[in-house]
């Protein structure tokens, strides 16, 4: 479960267990040591109150934030970790609920499996709302992030996910929640089976429920045929693109989102590389690799165009080219 506090105009979480440092302003973690890079108020809500409001189960670890006013598009804080010498980036990773990845990106400079004692990193905990209908579902590939709004509640709930490979890439398309099936069994495609066989670990017609059923023991059905947000038996994909394209979630995930989405809920799969939105008076650009193809610096340079057509800002283009070089997934405020 989790709590929210007040940073900014939106809000940032703690997964329980963490503890409120009223002297230094910030959230301290059970492990490493956690320190916010926003000035952060003492005002937050219960839990209970949260997850009531939310409808969230007790066990969730999902990132739950305020919208912003229309017009504004960022939410969240950038926070910094810093380890303990057993952690590695995939561990920390799933400890605090953020893809493995999205991580890695925001970390360029570290080691992932030897960080070493005492490194600090940035956790990638704000976000630019992808450019899409602030309603049910939307996955932004690009980001291997998955955003819920729900509906009536003003609030916006985030999950890392695990994508489709290059080869089997996650389609951009409008769907929608069909069921909810709890211990499902998996139908491999054709090439998935021809793929398993070929490095010696051939698949039956059907993977029954269990350990070795990739989707896990959660899905959700889409009216895409074949496609499914569902669960994972290897938690490490998650943040990742290693489906054959459909979009898997951590384990804890899954079981708050079947519990938060209704059936008929859209589902939108964006793939926005790059992404631009204000906060306050100020404009901000969030940068990511394209998974399926090549970054163009012409899509950016447009959307920083389009975004100052009615709302005038100093861009300093220098900045923006370095974003666009770096590609780390973290929102720079330009």
């Amino acid at each position: 479960m989790f709590v929210t506090i007040a940073a900014g105009p939106n809000a940032i979480n703690a997964v329980a267990g963490w503890t409120w440092e009223s002297r230094w302003g910030q959230w301290r973690a059970p492990g490493p040591r956690l320190e916010t890079e926003v000035p952060v108020s003492t005002t937050w809500t219960s839990a209970a109150a949260l997850l009531a409001s939310l409808l969230i189960a007790a066990t969730a670890e999902a990132a739950s934030y305020r919208l912003p006013e229309d017009g504004e598009d960022v939410i969240g804080a950038s926070i910094s970790l810093t380890l303990a010498y057993e952690d590695t980036l995939a561990v920390v990773a799933e400890r605090y609920g953020v893809g493995y990845q999205e991580l890695v990106d925001a970390n360029p400079e570290v080691d992932p499996w030897l960080p070493g004692d005492g490194t600090r990193i940035v956790m990638p905990t704000a976000y630019v709302l992808p450019a899409a209908p602030r309603e049910g579902i939307v996955i932004n590939v690009a980001e291997y992030r998955l955003y819920y709004y729900p509906p009536g509640r003003g609030s916006v709930v985030t999950f890392p996910v695990g994508v489709g490979r290059m080869d089997f890439p996650t389609p951009t398309i409008s769907t929608k929640v069909v069921t909810k099936i709890e211990n499902p069994s998996w139908t491999p495609t054709e090439a998935a089976r021809r793929e398993h066989a070929e490095m010696g670990d051939p698949l039956p017609h059907v993977v029954p429920p269990g350990p070795d059923n990739p989707l896990g023991h959660l899905a959700i059905q889409l009216s895409a045929r074949g496609y499914f947000i569902h669960g994972t038996n290897k938690p490490f994909g998650v943040g990742q693109g290693v489906s054959h394209g459909c979009v898997r979630l951590y384990p804890g995930d899954i079981e708050t989102l079947t519990e938060l989405v209704p059936n008929g809920t859209p589902v939108y799969i964006v793939n926005e590389p790059f992404k631009v939105g204000w906060r306050h008076d100020e404009l901000w650009v969030e940068a990511h690799r394209n998974l399926y193809g090549e970054n163009q610096a012409s899509e950016l340079v447009q959307l920083i165009v389009q975004a100052t057509e009615k709302r005038g800002a100093n861009v300093d283009w220098r900045r923006v080219n370095d974003v666009g070089a770096a590609l780390t997934g973290v929102p720079v405020r330009l």
